[in-house]
């Protein structure tokens, strides 16, 4: 690059995670990368933003492997992060499901799994190369011995991990790996309401219905947008063969309720409510509830059976990512209660 620092390529970059990694970089009084952007979209009004803050916009389609040779061209170091939910609320993507004879959460994770292996195949050959930061989540179905089978979201990633690990022993020596946890942007929306608080409109207090052993086991929380960009910029900072959860704090379901809670100035009780399917998609349900099982008998990160998890303070560089508590507080929360 004219600029003469070594290149930094972030995978997409108009989405949260990518999003997070430039915006990180950007932030930076002196960014020690050069950065390229890459998205589907580059004329987009999100990529439109980034290159007028100096950010190399190009194209790249993870189902095109030829596009990802260009897109990682002279790069030093890449971020890889792959998008399960977005396929999965594409009508073309259930019409191909049918047509296979699978569930969607299946064709998915498997499509998911392909992308990845796209993705690790175009920096395999890239000279210059010097950092590989993909980003993942356990093989549930493989550390349980079959036990969970329905969380693809997981699996989609993990089999790509072990792919690269396998077939690419020198690529993945210069290779991280970046657990995600459980995105505290979720509390907004439907997915955060298995763990978000209702709003007692008459008397203004919250109540939380959630069942043991899910109300008290401890699960990693970060804010996916916020965090993201400097979790990255500390897994390139030490040495590579790290495989990082992005904790910012380890809170059970009970106690995330109560900070909450805290944050909104409200009283908070607990009624015990065991887990139910979900009637409109019973296979998001069966996943759910697989994801619960995990989490509370491996962890979220399987760390109970994987022994090469690290945390943030573990990494061995400084990592400031703030409370959940002061993260509840700058946020605006009146219209998702009342619209409970």
């Amino acid at each position: 690059m004219s600029s003469g620092k070594p290149l930094l390529v972030v995978l997409g970059a108009t989405g949260t995670q990518g999003g997070s990694v430039l915006a990180h970089f950007l932030s930076l009084s002196s960014s020690p990368y050069a950065l390229r952007g890459v998205t589907r979209s580059p004329t987009s009004s999100k990529a439109a933003a980034l290159a007028a803050r100096g950010v190399e916009m190009v194209a790249g389609d993870f189902d095109d492997p030829t596009s990802l040779d260009t897109a990682f061209k002279g790069a030093s170091a890449i971020y890889s992060v792959t998008d399960y939910w977005n396929p999965m609320a594409d009508p073309s993507q259930h019409q191909k499901a049918a047509a296979a004879g699978q569930s969607i959460g299946l064709f998915i994770g498997e499509y998911e799994t392909q992308q990845n292996k796209n993705i690790i195949d175009a920096p395999a050959g890239v000279d210059g190369l010097e950092r590989f930061v993909f980003s993942s989540l356990p093989d549930t179905n493989k550390l349980s011995g079959g036990k969970y089978t329905h969380i693809f979201q997981f699996d989609s990633k993990g089999k790509a991990e072990e792919y690269g690990r396998v077939t690419y022993p020198k690529l993945w020596e210069k290779t991280s790996v970046f657990y995600a946890p459980f995105y505290l942007e979720n509390y907004f929306g439907p997915l955060g309401a298995l763990f978000r608080p209702k709003l007692n409109k008459s008397t203004g207090s919250l109540t939380l219905a959630i069942a043991e052993p899910l109300a008290s086991t401890p699960l990693p929380w970060f804010t996916a947008a916020g965090d993201t960009g400097e979790l990255v910029h500390a897994l390139l900072q030490v040495a590579p063969g790290k495989k990082l959860i992005g904790i910012r704090e380890l809170l059970s379901p009970r106690r995330l309720a109560e900070l909450f809670a805290e944050a909104l100035k409200k009283d908070i009780e607990f009624v015990d409510s065991n887990p139910g399917p979900n009637s409109g998609n019973p296979g998001l349900s069966k996943g759910l509830l697989d994801l619960v099982g995990w989490c509370v008998e491996f962890g979220y990160d399987g760390a109970k059976v994987d022994k090469n998890i690290v945390t943030p303070e573990n990494l061995g560089v400084p990592v400031a990512l703030g409370s959940v508590k002061e993260w509840f507080e700058r946020q605006e929360w009146e219209q998702v209660l009342q619209s409970d």
